[in-house]
């Protein structure tokens, strides 16, 4: 019987500190889910407001580009920052001469003004831009067979905006600018002016510079009006 009883104590010790190791095993067990939850909970709530973040920066993704209205192939008249005349004064400040044309074009990605001028032999060309009238590019050349008579002064010709307004008008009142040129033709300075997107499709007008006069339109349908 005394055997019995120690065999009996032994296996109830034996039980005992099993139970005592699988209760501290539950624990530490217990304790790392519920960290493991908080964990996955933070991650979770951190995810979300990724999400969140990240939406708000795609929304602003979806938004036009407002500094890139000189890189459309068309403008208005409220995108051009400077007046012909303006550039006109800067070129000027640069070089002593007369103009003998004077464009708005779009080159290389950008609008500009593009003058050329003269003085005695000498031609200089240069193109300013129209966002900030800082120089793209200039060049100067001599040219013996030059032709006084095309050169004029801006100041003679009604100026480009009023001219790019004369030719909307005439066009019936809608259109982009595609780009406009002054200069002389046949003696008579003139501007030529190129819309986009009219009423009646894209448009040339020609307006006699010192008048304001219309003398043509030619849209892109073949009609061609004369004055």
């Amino acid at each position: 019987m005394s055997h019995r009883f120690k065999l009996a104590g032994i296996l109830l010790s034996a039980g005992l500190i099993m139970a005592a190791c699988g209760g501290d095993g539950e624990d530490p067990g217990g304790n790392g889910d519920a960290e493991d939850t908080s964990a996955d909970e933070g991650m979770q709530n951190m995810e979300e407001d990724n999400e969140d973040a990240g939406g708000g920066n795609d929304t602003s993704d979806d938004q036009p580009d407002s500094s890139g209205s000189s890189s459309s192939e068309t403008i208005s008249q409220e995108d051009i920052n400077h007046e012909a005349r303006e550039a006109v004064d800067a070129a000027m400040e640069n070089y002593d001469g007369r103009l003998t044309q004077i464009e708005l074009d779009h080159e290389e990605g950008q609008w500009v003004y593009k003058l050329d001028m003269e003085q005695n032999s000498e031609e200089y060309e240069t193109s300013l831009s129209v966002d900030d009238l800082s120089v793209i590019n200039e060049q100067a050349e001599t040219d013996d067979d030059k032709d006084s008579e095309d050169q004029f002064e801006y100041g003679d010709a009604m100026t480009a905006e009023e001219a790019v307004q004369t030719a909307i008008d005439e066009a019936g009142g809608s259109g982009d600018i595609e780009g406009w040129s002054l200069d002389r033709d046949d003696g008579a300075l003139e501007y030529e002016i190129e819309l986009k997107n009219t009423d009646d499709g894209d448009a040339d007008i020609t307006i006699d510079a010192e008048s304001g006069e219309v003398t043509s339109t030619d849209y892109d349908n073949g009609d061609d009006d004369s004055d």
